[in-house]
This record gives C-alpha cells, sequence and structure tokens, in this order.
C-alpha cells in the first residue's frame, strides 16, 4: 500500500509558514488605516499570534500525526467536533482561492510595466490567470510534494524578498526623502477602541492565522515532532517583522490617504524607487510578489487537500478521499476534487451580477468559518495541556502561562468571529448585511452536517466503497 512520503524539512516549512502566512496584501490594508494599524498589529501578534505558535507547538509534540486541528479537536472533544473543524478548515479555503487568485492576477501584470495594468482588470484574463494556476498547484499535489514543494519554496522567497526590500526602500526614504505620513505618538492610539478599528482588528487577526497548516502535513514532515516547532519559531519570528516593519515602511513611504488597499505595496515601491532613481525594482519586485502569492495558493491547496483526506480515512467523507496513489503516494482523489470545486468558485465569481453577489456573501463568511478550527485549536490546547506521564512536557511548561495564552487566544478568536459578522461602515443595509453573513455561515455548518449524517450512517449500515 502507498504511504504519504515525509520529504518536507525545516527549510520547507519555514518557507511554506511565510508564503501562507504572509499577504502582502495585508500591508496595504493595514498602511491605509494609518499608524494606529501598527499597535493593532502588536495586539494581535501577543493576544493571537503567539498564543497561536504555543499551541501549534504544543498540540503537535503531543500529537504529530497528519490532520493537525482535525486530529487535536477529535481527540480532545469527540469525532463530530473532529469533523467540523476539518470541514471548517477545508470549505473555507475552497472560498478563499479565487479571491487570493484575483488579487495575484491583478498584481502579475506589474510585472510587464505600468502600462499594462489595465489588464489585470479584464475578466478573461484574470480567469485564464487563475485556472492556469489552479492546474499547476494540484498537478505539482497528484505529482507530490517531493518535486512540488518547490512552487511554496519559490513563493516563500518571494515573500521574504519583497518584505525585505519594502522595509529597506522605507528606511532609505525615511533617511533621505522624510516621512509621507507623520508618525506622532498619538496617531498610534487615536480612536483605537472604535467599532471600526474592533473590526478592522478581526482582519489583523485573519492575517496573523496560520500557523497550524504545517501541522496538518506532520505525517509528510520529516521527524515532525521537532521540525514543526522549529519551522512555527523561525518563520513566526520573520512574518511578525515583516507585517509591523512593512506597514511602517508604507507609511514612510506615502501618506496614509494616498495608499490604495489593493496595490500599496507595489504602488509605493515605484513611487519611491523612483524617487531614489532605481525605478527599474519595480517589475522583478512584481514578479516576487506574484511568486509569492502563487506559493501561499500551494500551501493552502495543499493543506485543505490534506484535511480531506484524512477525514476520507475517517469515513467522514466519501472513502474516496482517503486514497494514496499507487505511484506517487499522495491523495489525488481529494486534490481532484477540490481543484473542482475551486474552478467552480472561480468562474462563479466572473459569471453575472446575482451568482457574483452570492459569491460575495461566501466570501464575508469566510473569516467566520475559518476561525470555528481556531476555537477548537485553542479549547483543544486548554483541555489537553494536563500530560499523561509519557507525554512531552507542556509548552511552556508553567501550567498558568499556558492557561493565559490558551485563554486569550480562544477570547481573541471569538471577538474576531463576532467582529467579523458586523456590517462595514457605509452598508446600505447592515440588516440584510448580518443576516446574509451569518446565513452563509450556517449554510457551511449545516452542508457539513448533511455530510457527515449521510458518511456516518452509510458506513455503520456495512457499505464499503473502497479504503485508502
Amino acid at each position: 500500500m502507498a504511504q504519504l512520503a515525509r520529504t518536507l524539512r525545516l527549510r520547507d516549512l519555514v518557507l511554506l509558514n511565510v508564503a501562507a502566512i504572509i499577504g502582502l496584501r495585508w500591508l496595504s490594508v493595514a498602511a491605509a488605516g494609518g499608524p494606529t494599524s501598527v499597535t493593532l498589529w502588536l495586539l494581535a501578534m501577543g493576544l493571537f499570534f503567539v498564543p497561536q505558535a504555543c499551541a501549534v507547538i504544543d498540540l503537535t509534540r503531543l500529537m504529530p500525526e497528519e490532520g493537525g486541528v482535525y486530529v487535536w479537536t477529535r481527540t480532545a472533544f469527540g469525532e463530530v467536533h473532529g469533523f467540523v473543524a476539518g470541514w471548517c478548515y477545508w470549505t473555507n479555503n475552497l472560498v478563499y482561492f479565487p479571491s487570493l487568485l484575483v488579487y495575484v492576477a491583478g498584481v502579475s501584470v506589474f510585472v510587464a510595466g505600468s502600462g499594462h495594468q489595465a489588464l489585470g482588470e479584464q475578466p478573461g484574463y484574470v480567469v485564464t490567470f487563475s485556472l492556469l494556476a489552479l492546474v499547476t498547484v494540484a498537478a505539482a499535489n497528484v505529482f507530490g510534494l517531493r518535486s512540488g514543494k518547490w512552487i511554496h519554496n519559490v513563493g516563500g522567497v518571494g515573500t521574504w524578498v519583497t518584505g525585505g526590500a519594502l522595509v529597506a526602500l522605507g528606511a532609505v526614504a525615511a533617511l533621505r526623502l522624510g516621512l509621507a505620513t507623520p508618525l506622532d505618538p498619538e496617531g498610534f492610539v487615536s480612536g483605537i477602541v472604535s467599532l471600526d478599528k474592533l473590526s478592522f482588528w478581526a482582519g489583523i487577526c485573519f492575517a496573523f492565522a496560520g500557523l497550524e497548516l504545517a501541522s496538518v502535513l506532520a505525517g509528510e514532515v520529516e521527524d515532525a515532532e521537532r521540525t514543526i516547532p522549529r519551522a512555527v519559531v523561525t518563520s513566526g519570528v520573520a512574518i511578525a517583522c515583516i507585517y509591523v516593519l512593512g506597514t511602517l515602511a508604507l507609511l514612510v513611504a506615502l501618506p496614509a490617504e494616498e495608499i490604495s488597499v489593493v496595490s500599496g505595496i507595489l504602488q509605493a515601491i515605484a513611487a519611491v524607487s523612483e524617487r531614489l532613481g532605481v525605478a527599474w525594482l519595480t517589475a522583478p519586485l512584481a514578479l516576487l510578489v506574484t511568486l509569492g502569492g502563487l506559493g501561499g495558493l500551494m500551501a493552502w491547496f495543499t493543506g485543505a487537500a490534506r484535511m480531506a483526506f484524512v477525514a476520507g480515512i475517517d469515513r467522514f467523507l466519501p472513502a474516496g478521499f482517503g486514497k494514496l496513489h499507487p505511484r506517487w503516494g499522495t491523495p489525488y482523489v481529494a486534490v481532484i476534487v477540490q481543484a473542482a470545486v475551486a474552478v467552480a468558485f472561480v468562474l462563479m465569481s466572473f459569471v453575472g451580477a446575482t451568482v457574483e453577489e452570492a459569491y460575495l456573501v461566501l466570501l464575508d463568511t469566510c473569516v467566520l468559518v475559518y476561525f470555528v478550527p481556531y476555537v477548537y485549536l485553542f479549547a483543544a490546547y486548554l483541555r489537553l495541556r494536563r500530560r499523561q506521564p509519557s507525554a512531552p512536557p507542556a509548552f511552556p511548561r508553567r501550567r498558568s502561562i499556558g492557561v493565559f495564552l490558551g485563554s486569550a487566544g480562544l477570547a481573541t478568536t471569538v471577538l474576531a468571529m463576532t467582529m467579523a459578522a458586523v456590517p462595514p461602515a457605509g452598508t446600505a443595509n447592515a440588516t440584510a448585511h448580518v443576516a446574509k453573513t451569518l446565513g452563509g455561515f450556517l449554510g457551511f455548518l449545516l452542508a457539513g452536517a448533511a455530510v457527515y449524517l449521510y458518511e456516518t450512517r452509510r458506513a455503520s449500515g456495512g457499505a464499503d466503497p473502497g479504503g485508502a
């Protein structure tokens, strides 16, 4: 029987985390919010990112198995809760892929120069780009991570280099050109307790999410119990630095009110590099941003497919999802089905106003659905910290610190979910927005319940459509 190959090493996981978690577009969104965004980054880091890192490290050392948060939740709370965590993790990514691809397609046109920016708004180009990207990452997953991991590795390097270049340009601009945005102390806390800022903070926490992804692939990691925690720490430091320092660099380079939430990074790079006489930097950095986005797509596509694969083994999804390719040892059925559904969502986002509106409602619920596994992550961390004598020491070792971190992460996740349901400022019909968002959220859960009941009843009835 084919087995999952352990092909991922420390370097691969560090680059996977960087590619998956760092969304360079979040720098534009944050910088457009002004200096208070820096404070919000720091608060999210302390109350969500650090607790997330500790929970992932601790639970990985305890259960270094393929499936990550799905396995942890199943162990702590039972198979029903495990399925809910895995279902939400998988389905939310299916909705996330198209939005990521639209962004990457828009950025990719900067590689050809500023005169081609309009191409990024042409549906034909965006759809073609998106479908080619999906086919590429799906094929890489079918053939295996031994060869396919180069996509997220290159993406991680691209993101790292772009973030570093942005920070360096910001520092040079501050020294030679001055500050484009005033960075007075009061500007970092102005209006920070307002409803708008709290809602924005939910997005900041969402940007910091993803350290659990490597653990979902634990069955394909060499010495997962040691390698994943080391990757979490190494990549975590890099991620935090790029988000905080990158936001400051954008504010230094451009006035906050002029920063585009879509292309702010390349906008700032182009503006500063031109003023410094190195305008040629824009095109290669645009290429690196594009590669970073494709690396992120590869990372999340891989993790989501493994979640469906493990659920297939446990018969919570059709058993075919749990099959491995006889030659390449990859969950090819889960990969192919996921690619087909992702293609459908990409096309949905471009076909007709009514369908597009439906897709946007799904996208709005993405944050709510994605944070459900985080509720389970922190709850499992709190519950499973009581070790058996043979288990590894808890991390951190002082129980009181672990309880505080787990409680902070859980409370922050619940707050972020609550704020994600709050209508954005200027929403014409706030009641309809809330109803659609919560309705979409419940729709995801009810669809999962239907799948779970159908598959478990079929399994209990003795049906055996095939094993892994």
